[in-house]
């Protein structure tokens, strides 16, 4: 252990590990921190930081000075804190720092927060030290080291720590810091695509059939197709009233020994699945009577053209309207006879929605999912190992604020005029809210939570036919059934 303790040698290295960029208001702060990094072996020696009280001569030229110090230290941390940001000097030792690194590939930059500032925009793509909370030094300062030694950043504010000597102490005796593994204790908030449902039907229908397919139940042109319905253990299940002699189901039932039941029995046992399908079902008929086509293989519900042209919905938010174009002309690319690209027609592209119920611990939810599909003339989709490419264009591009703006607009769809999607179930209803679920958890990654109301606004130059997510009074004055205009 001697031998390894003096092969630590206490002589300035010519390697500088660590250049601090501070103000002077900041320099005991940023002192008392230098000593701390230097008392760290690294490499058989310790390592070296750059100080102005300790490094700059006096009387020679500062910016000189300033330039062959960043140049020749592995790192550059700048301590940022009001003072730093207000003064002008250290702003010429970060546009400095900043041009020795710009992408920020080399990582050799080390934003240092010291105190709530905004970030300069230079500086906010790269990870930044959270110094604010004298309360978790230690492991900003654990952190700090293992960028300093090329060591994994630790994930959790008390994880397995590397081993650290006690500056105060004998340099050469390490102490080692270690704990349970855990990510950092912050709050954040997430946002979710879950519509919770906030009003079931009270009850169900069942009553023995001699249906066995769906499509064996006859329906006269002209007349309004039945309700939803489940044929499931020679029965017939719906929401409508099947002890009524006038339900269009009738004839094709023993009314004699039709039944109601608790619909909210059906969770929990043996027909929890029926139950999940008989709302799935009891959507899908809702959404058709919307306009909204459904696309069984893909599960997916789209709009179709309006007599050849674009489907455009409306809306007016703030006194504003938006449009979005949820069904486009899609165009491909073939080669003519002179050997030359042109784009041709090839059918439509449209924004869909995948949507269904699903039943967790905390509750029963509409799940909604954007996508986007290819037909072949607005009703038939284009399926095929080329079309999933082709669809990756636009999901892959989408971001986050996008994704959240498209589930807005899509709920609004659903509920059309409404401040939640209500839907008949016979004589019952079902009601679904338009506010996704949300949560927070009690870790993360510190500085790194994500602002929801600024992302939600932040690209909409980029995309301006897709709704904000504004309160619920102003949400939607929609648009007419046919058209798709404002009604």
């Amino acid at each position: 252990m001697a031998d390894d303790a003096s092969s630590l040698s206490k002589t300035p290295s010519p390697v500088k590990d660590l250049f601090l960029c501070h103000t002077g208001a900041d320099k005991p702060w940023v002192e008392a921190l230098a000593e701390k990094v230097e008392s760290v072996p690294f490499d058989g020696r310790f390592l070296r930081v750059v100080f102005d009280k300790w490094d700059f001569t006096h009387a020679k030229n500062i910016v000189l000075e300033l330039e062959r110090e960043i140049d020749v230290c592995r790192f550059i941390g700048i301590v940022l804190s009001k003072a730093s940001l207000a003064a002008d000097w250290p702003t010429l030792e970060r546009t400095i720092a900043v041009w020795s690194d710009p992408s920020g590939s080399k990582g050799r930059v080390i934003p240092i927060l010291i105190e709530n500032v905004a970030i300069p925009p230079t500086l906010r793509v790269r990870r930044w030290i959270d110094f604010r909370d004298p309360e978790t030094f230690d492991a900003s300062f654990l952190e700090l080291i293992a960028v300093l030694r090329g060591e994994n950043i630790p994930r959790g504010r008390g994880g397995l720590l590397p081993s650290l000597p006690l500056a105060a102490t004998t340099p050469f005796a390490p102490v080692v810091i270690t704990s349970m593994v855990e990510a950092d204790k912050v709050q954040e908030r997430l946002i979710s695509n879950l519509l919770p449902v906030v009003e079931l039907p009270s009850h169900v229908f069942g009553a023995p059939t001699t249906l066995r397919l769906k499509s064996d139940l006859s329906t006269t042109e002209g007349k309004p197709s039945p309700p939803p319905f489940l044929l499931r253990s020679g029965c017939l299940f719906s929401f409508d009233d099947l002890c009524d002699e006038s339900s269009p189901f009738h004839d094709v039932i023993d009314h004699q020994n039709a039944k109601r039941e608790e619909f909210r029995s059906w969770f929990g046992g043996e027909k929890q699945n029926w139950a999940i399908e008989l709302l799935n079902i009891t959507f899908k008929d809702a959404m058709y009577r919307r306009y909204l086509r459904f696309d069984k293989k893909g599960q997916r519900f789209f709009f179709t053209p309006i007599d050849g042209k674009p489907k455009r919905i409306s809306w007016v938010i703030g006194g504003k309207r938006s449009t979005r174009e949820v069904t486009t002309p899609h165009t491909a690319t073939k080669l003519n006879d002179r050997g030359e690209k042109e784009r041709i027609p090839f059918g439509w592209r449209h924004q869909g929605i995948r949507a269904n119920f699903v039943l967790l611990p905390a509750g029963l939810f509409l799940r909604i999912s954007p996508t986007w599909l290819l037909t072949t003339d607005g009703k038939s989709v284009r399926g095929g190992p080329r079309v999933g490419p082709i669809l990756s264009q636009w999901l892959n591009q989408e971001r986050n604020g996008q994704i959240l703006r498209s589930l807005r607009f899509w709920s609004l769809v659903m509920s059309r005029n409404q401040t939640e999607i209500k839907i008949s179930a016979g004589h019952q209803f079902l009601r679904i809210a338009l506010s996704p679920a949300t949560g927070d958890i009690g870790f993360g990654i510190l500085c790194d939570t994500v602002d929801y109301d600024r992302l939600v606004h932040a690209e909409m130059d980029d995309d301006l036919e897709v709704p904000a997510l504004v309160p619920e009074a102003e949400q939607l004055r929609l648009f007419s059934q046919m058209t798709g205009e404002p009604a």
